[in-house]
């Protein structure tokens, strides 16, 4: 079923991501840190966290928020900075985020 048009249907954030060799664990801990703090803040629906079947250092991350401003919120929020911070460290320096507003959703 697709949202009708006039219905919000939401943000969803894309992170494409390199995980430095010998980082997996600890990057799939630290992001499992940064999910539970997601998942309490206002606004946040949901989480995947994705790995390449054809290039294993490679992770896909989305998020799906209510809204702009409750992803705006939390990427400005001091608890999200201290809680990306070893996320990050896990990350090579390629790594690509997107914003996206959900049009049709089934």
């Amino acid at each position: 079923m697709t949202a009708p048009a006039s219905a919000p249907a939401g943000v969803r954030v894309v992170r494409l991501l390199r995980v430095r060799e010998g980082m997996e664990e600890q990057f799939v801990r630290s992001y499992a840190d940064v999910r539970a703090g997601a998942e309490r803040f206002p606004g946040h629906l949901g989480e995947q966290l994705c790995r390449s079947l054809d290039d294993p250092a490679q992770w896909l991350l989305t998020s799906e928020w209510a809204d702009a401003e409750a992803i705006g919120r939390w990427r400005t929020d001091s608890a999200h900075r201290a809680l990306v911070e070893p996320m990050n460290a896990c990350l090579h320096d390629d790594r690509w985020t997107g914003v996206f507003h959900i049009r049709e959703s089934t």
